[in-house]
């Protein structure tokens, strides 16, 4: 399917995503905008947005605190305290108030700040997933992640794909990927050994989109590669390393001494991915995005036989849902603009409802789930069964 659809926000990837060293200073903010305050279950919300887009804010900064709390359960740390973040409408009071120019957003050591783009939304929101774990993981544990790995898990976290009821994470933009290959041929990285010593102050002395995507591969690779071969190892690492453990002993004890022959090991498999190792990924973020639209159908009484009547109530602006339960319209048009490039659709029967299916090109088969009580509803997933395999998930949420 067109790039333009799943991934338009590859310019964000340039942002430059440094930690600054100061706070909005109080006279900026004297004479910033109108800001109103809202407080969510995770952050204090300072904007000057419309009511919806402070829904929509609000509903995104839940789940990506919710994602930043799954995946780095075990670390040394909590958060217990709402985090502060200033989103603004317009991109002069930004930077009047200490946005850099030319992002769209920053953590300032204190604040989460960004700026709401109505032209570009994808980049606002890579901005905010990116710095907003940089927020994160210094109230939850300090300045003890290297480098490498923060700023890498910010960019791992800035690719999650927001569905309505969950982020699905681990997605491989397929011109990231190539621009990846392409260093690694003419070899434009730095060694890996180089990357894992790699200061703040060297980092942010040269912020360069090399730097951005070799951090992301290393953390993607430790994430994902042989089936999650590395995974807990890396979750060691990283729980070893926010109990104040040594980064050098935290990464021989967990990941071994060899660093040459891991870096063979992550350049091997770079190299050797498909030109979109995620397609399936994305559909499955699709299927949870239209499914989350179905539930909320389904829980006001609103039931359909096939997926062709679903898609056209869908384009005609025709689904009911509770008002508590409410989804970015947004969301809605641009599921139903990636659908038709992601598989085949139908409605399947399910124990009294009706279950949407994508069949990918792959084989891949992508079943959305969902659980209703009353009028709300409660959880949405999606079960995944590969070609000649048993369907494993939900991966449902809260």
């Amino acid at each position: 399917m067109p790039e333009s659809i799943r991934y338009k926000n590859l310019a964000s990837l340039r942002i430059l995503c440094a930690l600054c060293a100061s706070a909005v200073p109080a006279a900026a903010q004297s004479r910033g905008p109108d800001l109103r305050t809202y407080e969510t279950r995770y952050y204090t919300l300072h904007t000057d947005l419309a009511a919806d887009d402070v829904r929509e804010a609000a509903l995104r900064i839940t789940l990506m605190a919710e994602e930043y709390y799954h995946r780095t359960e075990g670390l040394a740390g909590a958060v217990r305290e709402r985090l502060p973040f200033y989103l603004f409408r317009d991109r002069k009071d930004y930077a009047a108030c200490g946005g850099r120019p030319g992002t769209a957003g920053v953590f300032t050591g204190t604040l989460l700040m960004a700026v709401a783009d109505a032209k570009n939304p994808d980049a606002t929101w890579h901005a905010v997933q990116h710095e907003g774990f940089h927020q994160f993981v210094l109230a939850a544990i300090g300045p003890r992640l290297p480098m490498w790995a923060n700023e890498g898990l910010a960019e791992y976290f800035g690719h999650g794909v927001f569905t309505g009821d969950e982020f699905i994470v681990g997605l491989i933009p397929p011109a990231r990927l190539a621009r990846l290959k392409a260093a690694l041929k003419d070899d434009q990285l730095r060694p890996l050994h180089d990357m894992l010593v790699m200061s703040a102050e060297a980092w942010n002395g040269a912020l360069t989109a090399a730097n951005y995507d070799e951090a992301w591969s290393m953390v993607h690779f430790l994430a994902h590669a042989g089936g999650g071969r590395y995974q807990q190892a890396f979750i060691g690492f990283l729980r070893d390393v926010s109990h104040k453990a040594g980064w050098e002993q935290a990464w021989l004890a967990n990941l071994g001494g060899d660093v040459d022959a891991f870096e063979n090991r992550w350049r091997e498999y770079w190299t050797r991915l498909p030109d979109d190792p995620t397609a399936d990924l994305y559909a499955q973020a699709v299927v949870s995005t239209l499914t989350g639209f179905l539930a909320r159908s389904f829980s006001q009484r609103q039931y359909f036989q096939e997926a062709d009547e679903f898609f056209a109530a869908a384009r005609t602006g025709q689904l009911k849902a509770h008002h508590e339960d409410w989804l970015p319209p947004r969301l809605l048009d641009e599921a139903l603009a990636a659908a038709p490039y992601v598989g085949q659709w139908s409605l399947v029967r399910k124990t009294g409802q009706r279950a949407l299916v994508c069949s990918t090109p792959t084989g891949t088969v992508l079943e959305g789930t969902f659980r209703v009580d009353g009028s709300r509803v409660k959880s949405v997933g999606v079960n995944v069964a590969e070609a000649g395999a048993p369907a494993r998930g939900p991966g449902g949420t809260k």
